[in-house]
């Protein structure tokens, strides 16, 4: 006992209490990977906000299908006796992951400077976030799921307004594609016109025949396939994809050609009615056997075992560069700074309240439910629609305002879905500058005419709008849709003038709101 109380005087006294212990060592092995995904979302946040506000509005079938993918990722890793790798803080710049993630953000910010579509800019970025991810996994691994991050990129940004993005210019240049391929044959009388009203006469109101889902179906068979017989990714895969594009176009192309064909040539219109669904289907079946086919022509990703990622060293690019996690750090930094510097607000919608002249008597009347429900989904357009009376013309006028394509509906669908069948549909010149479509509805009882105008242009062609959008952005053009109440003639002096005062109301409400602005 003694003994012991001497060593313990022997020992120098340290000065810490006794309860105190010194602070651990500060771990920073996470701090380069934490800082890339920071400012890898924030250089995409525009597009994460999109992804969490759109979420809740995903259609439960949507849902499913991405849970069963999850479940099937974790399963299949499970019965291939591996585990899914965790993530490791020593990111390794490997050469196909930085390429997807960069890529993916160069081509964002490009589009966006073009024309922005956010179904586009979605897409790119789930790939450059999988990009990412593969900087911190097993590189096996991710080359294998690859495909999954495809499916993903597909599902999530196409599950609402899918025609409202896409499916209204390509609609119109299916139509368009259809009508000079029947010239070809001598077949000039059907207009692009025509086919539209053919197209949507036999269609469901909410499934134009724009091709826009049978491609998304196609591509993701595609990538499903890839991903459950474990094809490489490479050249020829991009060559199949590319064909499996180019066939999916074409059936839906010669699809149209034979519902018009039986339709306005045969004079069957019951038949076409029949054929459009198999048609639809048969396409769809076809090009998706044939990628199939041409899948078996790839070879397989060979079942290496995964190996623990600081020793693949072979795979890494700029070897033996202190600073190339920094500089890639700084060049993310940079897009982001790029993107935000080129991105363009959407400015607020530029027109005043409507006054129309004392000929025209007008009254507001509300939107009916499926306008309310449209509408609805783009808050910063400004619509207002009026009944009117002008001379022996009475009828309803809806007029829509807004400064980008997207939020338009092409009219004749809005009659289709509200019961009104559209029977013709032909470019008429109302007045020197109204360039306008004027349709024959309910069985020529009625007649409808719209246009699309600006404070420096009027048309009645979509991918005119469109293009204007590329070319100057944030305009406020205005959607003016009339529906009489009673079939009259496009030539008369009556409907001329009234087209002309409505043009000019509209064109002086965005003059006024452009001179307050300024």
């Amino acid at each position: 006992m003694s003994s012991g109380i001497m060593q313990r005087t022997n020992i120098p006294d340290s000065k810490i209490p006794e309860s105190v212990t010194p602070y651990p060592a500060v771990n920073l092995v996470w701090l380069a990977p934490s800082l890339l995904s920071l400012t890898w979302f924030f250089a995409n946040i525009s597009a994460v906000k999109w992804l969490l506000s759109s979420f809740v509005e995903i259609p439960t079938l949507y849902k499913i299908v991405i849970g069963v993918l999850i479940v099937a990722l974790v399963v299949r890793s499970l019965s291939s006796g591996t585990s899914p790798p965790a993530l490791s803080p020593k990111f390794v710049l490997r050469r196909y992951p930085l390429l997807l993630m960069l890529g993916a953000r160069v081509c964002s910010i490009a589009a966006g400077c073009i024309i922005d579509i956010k179904q586009i800019t979605i897409l790119l970025f789930i790939l450059g976030t999988y990009g990412l991810y593969g900087l911190m996994v097993e590189p096996n691994f991710w080359r294998k799921n690859l495909p999954i991050a495809g499916l993903l990129a597909c599902i999530l940004p196409f599950n609402t307004q899918l025609n409202n993005g896409l499916g209204l210019p390509a609609r119109v240049l299916t139509a368009q594609v259809v009508e000079k391929l029947l010239s070809v044959f001598q077949i000039g009388a059907i207009s692009s016109y025509d086919i539209i009203v053919l197209e949507n006469g036999i269609a469901q109101v909410d499934v134009p025949c724009s091709g826009i889902k049978t491609l998304l179906v196609g591509t993701l068979f595609l990538l499903a396939a890839t991903w459950l017989e474990s094809r490489q990714l490479g050249f020829k895969w991009l060559a199949v994809c590319a064909v499996n594009f180019i066939m999916l176009v074409s059936a839906n192309a010669l699809r149209v050609i034979v519902l018009v064909l039986v339709a306005q040539v045969f004079q069957q219109p019951i038949y076409a009615e029949i054929l459009h669904v198999p048609l639809g289907i048969v396409g769809l079946v076809s090009a998706c056997f044939l990628s199939w086919l041409m899948l078996q022509k790839i070879p397989k990703i060979s079942a290496t075992k995964q190996i623990n990622l600081e020793s693949q060293q072979d795979a890494e690019i700029l070897k033996n560069q202190p600073l190339a996690k920094a500089g890639l750090i700084a060049a993310v930094a940079v897009l982001a700074a790029i993107s935000q510097l080129y991105h363009v607000e959407s400015e607020q919608v530029a027109i005043a309240p409507l006054k129309f002249p004392e000929q025209i008597v007008s009254e507001a009347i509300p939107l009916n439910p499926s306008e309310q429900k449209f509408f609805g989904n783009y808050p910063d357009t400004k619509t207002e629609k009026k009944r009117f009376i002008s001379g022996n013309l009475r009828g309803s006028m809806l007029t829509v305002a807004s400064t980008s394509w997207q939020t338009y509906h092409a009219p004749e669908l809005c009659f289709i879905a509200s019961g009104i069948p559209v029977n013709r549909i032909e470019r008429k010149q109302l007045t020197p500058a109204i360039a306008a479509r004027w349709l024959s509805v309910k069985d020529n009882q009625l007649s409808a005419t719209y246009w699309l105008q600006s404070s420096e242009q009027t048309t009645d062609n979509f991918l005119e709008r469109i293009r204007s959008d590329i070319n100057h952005k944030n305009h406020t053009w205005v959607l003016v849709s009339i529906l009489f109440d009673n079939s009259v003639n496009p030539e008369s002096s009556e409907v001329q003038s009234f087209a002309k005062n409505v043009h000019n109301t509209v064109n002086y409400s965005l003059t006024i709101a452009k001179n307050e602005k300024n």
